[in-house]
């Protein structure tokens, strides 16, 4: 198995050499690839120096993490990879997860994607976020059967954070990769759903794991317009999914748009007084609507199959 790991940095200095590490203590041999979106701290110059054996692709701007993948799937899949893991710079993995991921999927043709369960701070917690946004809403079955002491070897899940994706290269042809519109937010989430319409199948393994420690490096303090901004930036991708979900009529589509961007945060602002979330939801609106065409136009493309947004 030609095993390619992909990681997207973004001044992950204080993180990388875990995540690195833990690759080198795998099991199962990998070629990995740091993206680095325009670093300002010393992370390329730390992977250079203690990780020879990594490919490093240095980026002139900070594209964002589906689009800093992508260019490291590109590579990937032009270097003969068969199977390509994605890996948040916050992320490590254990020696035995990378060879039951990729073995998973080479058991079970029918399935495109096998991700490994998250945890957070250690391997012996759950990861919140993980159990609350994935696993609640899109793996009942494995929180029930987890919970009677009956958990299986794998559930199929139609939504899970790209933290830690083990993908066979051939899906990535057959659906392509992150569209470019999704900066940060969102992109795995439309990923999925994609992969979904077109007939391929996603898998939780839950006795396979990895740690994701959801760390973020140091800021000043955000101003009001930043924190509008970044509020605005999860909204945009909330209302984006739906806006290119490969099902639905455009004139519906925008409907909701309107219910969920506009009336409902300004209903929130009378009962809860949360005009801050009303006012990122009504500029998230105004930015989705200024490009209504170039959405609707990706979701007829992301509809077919063929390798979307990759050079491949």
């Amino acid at each position: 198995m030609n095993i390619y790991v992909i990681i997207v940095t973004y001044n992950g200095a204080p993180w990388i050499r875990g995540a690195l590490q833990s690759l080198r203590l795998s099991d199962t041999p990998c070629t990995p690839v740091v993206v680095d979106n325009a670093s300002g701290d010393d992370t390329v110059a730390i992977v250079r120096r203690e990780f020879p054996e990594a490919i490093v692709v240095a980026q002139a701007a900070n594209t964002g993490f589906g689009c800093g993948n992508n260019a490291g799937i590109s590579l990937a899949a032009a270097h003969g990879a068969d199977y390509i893991f994605l890996l948040n710079q916050d992320a490590f993995v254990t020696p035995a997860a990378l060879g039951a991921l990729a073995g998973f999927l080479e058991r079970h043709p029918a399935y495109a994607l096998a991700s490994p369960l998250h945890c957070s701070p250690d391997l012996d917690a759950l990861d919140p976020q993980t159990q609350h946004a994935y696993l609640q809403r899109h793996a009942p079955a494995y929180l029930s059967d987890a919970c009677l002491g009956r958990a299986r070897d794998h559930y199929e899940i139609r939504a899970i954070n790209a933290a830690a994706w083990m993908v066979r290269t051939a899906a990535f042809r057959q659906i392509g990769g992150f569209d470019p519109i999704f900066f940060m937010y969102g992109e795995d989430d439309d990923w999925m759903t994609r992969c979904a319409h077109l007939g391929q199948r996603c898998a939780l393994l839950p006795a396979c794991r990895i740690v994701h420690l959801r760390a973020h490096a140091p800021h000043r303090t955000a101003t009001l317009a930043r924190q509008l901004w970044s509020l605005s930036e999860r909204a945009r991708s909330d209302l984006l999914l739906d806006m290119k979900h490969p099902q639905g009529k455009p004139f519906g589509k925008l409907l909701r748009l309107f219910s969920y961007g506009i009336l409902r945060p300004l209903a929130q602002v009378v009962a809860t007084h949360d005009w801050k979330d009303a006012c990122a939801y009504l500029l998230a609106t105004l930015r989705v609507l200024g490009r209504c065409r170039t959405v609707f136009k990706r979701a007829r493309l992301c509809a077919s199959s063929g390798p979307h947004f990759l050079d491949i």
